[in-house]
């Protein structure tokens, strides 16, 4: 009776161990609506039955966009490109994945990207109109300082993300207006840890780099072209950050009738009203799954996502297929686990969930959630 009732004691403890951990571990998702000025946030339910589970709106400024969350997945920050320009800042809550807003600060311009380095002191964040760098410090609390510890000139023209390596030394800037990526040094322990100078590569000219992924083992790089629909693979030089073009292969199914894309005419312009871009190429996304062996990208013109093999060795890539998805999918992500992929569409009120197969890639859609108006950049986490 003595050892039933030690074995029952032990499996009343282990399922309340169970229980506890899971109040306060779970995968979330944040979207942010740029016409709603909010924040979706949904719960990633795994097992036999894989969903989407809201957790709440939360409010955030119009015209919300890019989000970075910090290394220990307790805060979020949202930039808000209406003027004023600022940036909004969230805790997580570790058990629920609801946001808690605990403050805005000031930012120098419409922040098209932002980035938090890998220790969590410094964000980063570059303007695409304003053709501008910044950094600002993390506090240990996750307030961030308002006034710059940076802030100058990209050195480019339309910069559209601003990306960390894994070892978190360089700083990759994509400059779409001027079809070159800048490579910055970066130390997280100097007051100012970005450097202004930088090298640069340079791609073929109306290709409009747009964002940029770094391999986990850190040896390549791989771009998405706005206008040309192109994933551009580089090598990394592990010591100085320089990369070498590998591949330029096209992300759209051979019988695409789109034709590139231009630089699109400042919004409410007379050339603006006129342009016609219902043909063009207009690409927006590039994700890697977290253990490398496949990459996908977007396209929003026809509203698809693409899916490409991954060659570790080369880190060359293979086109697989092309699927519908949400209208317009400026954003997407994949889940840290590399089991499923998000995607929202900036003219769609659904958010699209897809189980990604470990064997192939494949896309397949799981199911269909409620979503706001205006979605387009994608956060996941997992907390600890």
């Amino acid at each position: 009776m003595k050892k039933k009732a030690i074995f029952r004691n032990l499996a009343l403890a282990i399922t309340s161990l169970a229980m506890a951990t899971s109040a306060y571990c779970g995968t979330y998702v944040y979207i942010s609506n740029i016409d709603d000025a909010d924040i979706s946030a949904y719960e990633l339910i795994a097992g036999s039955s894989p969903h989407l589970n809201s957790v709440g709106r939360f409010p955030a400024g119009k015209f919300v966009m890019p989000m970075a969350t910090s290394p220990d997945g307790k805060n979020l920050y949202a930039s808000v490109r209406s003027k004023p320009f600022s940036l909004y800042m969230y805790q997580i809550d570790q058990g629920t994945g609801q946001l808690k807003w605990t403050g805005a600060i000031p930012l120098a311009d419409s922040m098209v990207n932002v980035s938090i380095d890998k220790t969590g002191k410094w964000l980063l964040a570059t303007s695409f109109g304003g053709h501008n760098n910044s950094v600002n410090q993390i506090q240990a609390n996750g307030y961030i300082n308002p006034v710059p510890a940076e802030a100058f000139p990209s050195g480019g023209k339309n910069p559209h993300s601003i990306v960390f390596d894994q070892s978190n030394k360089f700083v990759y800037v994509p400059q779409l207006g001027t079809d070159e990526i800048k490579i910055h040094t970066f130390n997280a322990s100097q007051p100012k840890p970005l450097s202004e100078t930088a090298s640069s590569v340079a791609l073929q000219k109306q290709q409009g780099p747009r964002h940029i992924v770094i391999s986990a083992d850190n040896k390549f790089a791989y771009v998405i072209t706005e206008m040309t629909g192109e994933v551009i693979v580089f090598s990394r030089d592990i010591k100085s950050g320089g990369l070498t073009q590998l591949q330029a292969t096209s992300s759209l199914p051979s019988d695409s009738k789109l034709v590139p894309g231009r630089p699109r005419p400042p919004t409410g312009s007379p050339e603006a009203t006129a342009f016609d871009d219902s043909n063009m190429i207009f690409s927006a996304e590039i994700k890697l799954t977290p253990n490398g062996k496949f990459l996908y990208t977007s396209e929003r013109t026809k509203g698809t996502l693409s899916g490409f093999e991954v060659d570790p060795q080369t880190g060359k890539v293979k086109y697989l297929f092309t699927v519908p998805t949400e209208e317009m999918p400026r954003g997407f992500n994949i889940d840290p686990s590399g089991q499923f992929l998000v995607a929202s569409g900036q003219k769609s009120d659904k958010v699209s969930l897809y189980s990604i197969n470990q064997s192939t890639g494949e896309l397949n859609l799981i199911e269909r959630v409620p979503g706001g108006k205006g979605a387009n950049w994608v956060t996941i986490i997992k907390t600890k």
